[in-house]
C-alpha cells in the first residue's frame, strides 16, 4: 500500500443530502472516505438558510461531534435549540436521551464539521421533527 497523500477539500466531491421525500439537506464532502477510513467518518456540511443536517434522531452506538467553523446553526440537544457560532462543538453519545438535529435558522450559510464513528452494528432512530422557531 502507498502512503497516503494529502487532498484539498476543494478538490473532494460534493453531494447534496436530499431526504426520500425530495427535501434538499445539506451539502456534504467526505473528508474520511478518501482515504478508506472505515470506523471514523468526518464530513464538511455546508447548511444553507432554512435547512436541516438530518432528521432528529439518535444512534445506538454511533458517538457524533459537530464543529462549528463558519456561520450560526441551532443544535436541538433534546429540550431546545442551542444557537452556535464559529468554534462552537458539541458531542452526542448513543443513547434515546441523546436526540439530536442541526439546522440552520439564521439567514447565512452555515460550515460544519461532523465526526463520528461507524460502528457496524448500529442503528438510527428517527424521533418527530421540533418545532423550529
Amino acid at each position: 500500500m502507498s502512503p497516503p497523500v494529502p487532498l484539498n477539500i476543494a478538490d473532494t466531491p460534493e453531494r447534496e443530502l436530499v431526504t426520500a421525500s425530495g427535501e434538499r439537506l445539506s451539502c456534504a464532502r467526505s473528508l474520511s472516505a478518501p482515504f478508506g477510513l472505515e470506523g471514523l467518518l468526518v464530513h464538511q456540511e455546508v447548511l444553507p438558510p432554512g435547512r436541516r443536517a438530518s432528521g432528529l434522531h439518535f444512534h445506538s452506538h454511533k458517538e457524533e461531534l459537530f464543529y462549528v467553523l463558519v456561520g450560526h446553526p441551532s443544535v436541538w440537544t433534546g429540550a431546545e435549540f442551542v444557537d452556535l457560532a464559529p468554534g462552537d462543538f458539541i458531542g452526542f453519545p448513543p443513547s434515546p436521551d441523546a436526540p439530536h438535529l442541526l439546522v440552520n435558522r439564521s439567514d447565512a450559510p452555515a460550515t460544519i464539521l461532523t465526526i463520528g464513528t461507524r460502528p457496524p452494528d448500529d442503528q438510527i432512530t428517527f424521533l418527530p421533527l421540533p418545532d423550529p422557531a
